[in-house]
């Protein structure tokens, strides 16, 4: 072991002491080691350059052909030699003449490093366009993307530093990854899960065109941000895909909360539509349909009325907002004395209709509200004034529909209250 740590010194310090500007890369393709060499011709210094990606020191019209390039060695040739510029620490060019090889990871990791060695290189300062070069950039990264070249299997091969950064991610964390690896609990926009056939790199590379996608990917502290990712298949055997990413979760997550109010403004509507505005008791409407549909499935039914007893004089003498709140009183003894199979609603005004299919329910339920209405606090306890009520039952029969059962409940409830009134 200690003879391959003193080779590894030896390496190292040739690397160090070579007068080829030398420098090695991770995957993303950003500075881990570099020799003086490097630091003298760039003119920046070491701290400068560790850490840094290098794709900001190449030409923007070169970017293209340099991770193209990368086919070859991906392919099993020794290295590539490419020509290019070089941006130096002081805003200028030279031109060098660079080759670039795959090394192993000293660190163990079955991700080989990138060796760029610089062969040859001028002190010719080059007359370039600064603002042209900047706008040719830009249309190739724009501004906020990430980009990726992915291998054969889909899997990211190199990644702007971007995507590690949005996911919160080690340094070169998804190279050897899908964009749809498990560890990121990809879900595609409708919130499903994302598997194999969701994944835009591995659809450019089946059908050779042009994949968009948005997905939702989990970053290191568990939030979920999301990507438009549009992957486009390349001539490149080793690398034929590569795809840009563009951060839109403020865009989704804002699309999500408008479908969410939209989702309770449709709720809130739908539940006025069924409900009594004031009581909110199920609306007359719902409880009769439901009747009908009931009684024409052949089903037995019982229909409860209730008629609150000289409630217009109430309402008179207290006004209709003391009167409103009697009925919300009452609508709540009446939910707290109904069976859980019960339907209650507001027939309207100051009446009410309940109906079950079980006779047994309906009777008890009848009871239950003359026992109330007959004692000390009647159907509103705690209110301003003491509500009674008459109540009036009746079960289906062979041949009856809506309106006959109707009819025979409501006839029953006015007896009570004309005997009420004789006594």
């Amino acid at each position: 072991m200690s003879g391959v740590t003193g080779a590894r010194s030896v390496h190292h310090a040739a690397f160090e002491r070579s007068t080829v500007p030398s420098a090695i890369l991770d995957r993303a393709g950003r500075v881990i080691d570099i020799n003086e060499a490097y630091l003298e011709m760039s003119g920046r210094s070491r701290d400068e350059m560790i850490g840094r990606s290098t794709l900001e020191l190449i030409h923007a019209d070169e970017l293209p052909a340099v991770i193209s390039g990368l086919d070859q060695p991906m392919r099993g040739a020794r290295a590539v030699r490419q020509r290019r510029r070089h941006k130096r620490a002081d805003g200028t060019w030279i031109p060098v003449e660079v080759t670039t090889c795959f090394v192993p990871d000293p660190e163990g990791s079955d991700e080989p490093l990138l060796l760029v060695q610089i062969l040859d290189h001028h002190t010719e300062v080059l007359e370039l366009d600064a603002v042209d070069e900047l706008v040719t950039r830009q249309q190739y990264q724009p501004a906020g993307d990430a980009a990726c070249i992915h291998d054969a299997e889909g899997r990211v091969a190199f990644g702007s530093p971007t995507l590690d950064a949005l996911l919160g991610r080690p340094n070169g964390w998804m190279v050897g990854r899908l964009l749809t690896d498990p560890e990121l609990a990809t879900v595609r926009s409708d919130g499903e899960p994302a598997g194999p056939d969701d994944d835009p790199a591995l659809g450019a590379i089946s059908t050779r065109s042009e994949i968009a996608a948005t997905l939702g990917l989990l970053t290191e502290d568990g939030r979920r941000i999301w990507l438009s990712v549009v992957a486009g298949a390349v001539e490149r055997e080793a690398l034929p895909v590569r795809s840009s990413l563009r951060d839109i979760t403020e865009l989704v997550e804002a699309q999500q909360e408008a479908r969410r109010l939209a989702a309770v403004v449709e709720e809130q509507l739908a539940y006025r539509a069924n409900h009594d505005d004031l009581t909110g008791l199920t609306a007359r409407r719902i409880v009769l349909d439901r009747l009908e549909e009931e009684l024409a499935a052949g089903r037995p039914m019982s229909v409860v009325f209730v008629d609150l007893d000289g409630f217009k004089a109430i309402n008179d003498e207290l006004g209709h907002l003391a009167g409103d709140d009697l009925l919300i009183a009452v609508a709540d003894q009446l939910r707290a004395l109904a069976g859980p199979a019960m339907l209650i609603g507001r027939a309207g005004g100051d009446e009410f209709v309940a109906i079950t299919a079980d006779p047994d329910d309906a009777e008890g339920f009848g009871d239950g509200v003359r026992t109330a209405a007959t004692g000390p606090d009647g159907l509103a306890p705690g209110g301003a004034r003491r509500v009674c009520a008459s109540v009036g039952v009746a079960h289906a029969e062979p041949g009856d529909d809506r309106s006959s059962l109707l009819t025979r409940a409501d006839r029953n409830m006015y007896e009570v209250k004309r005997a009420a009134r004789t006594l």
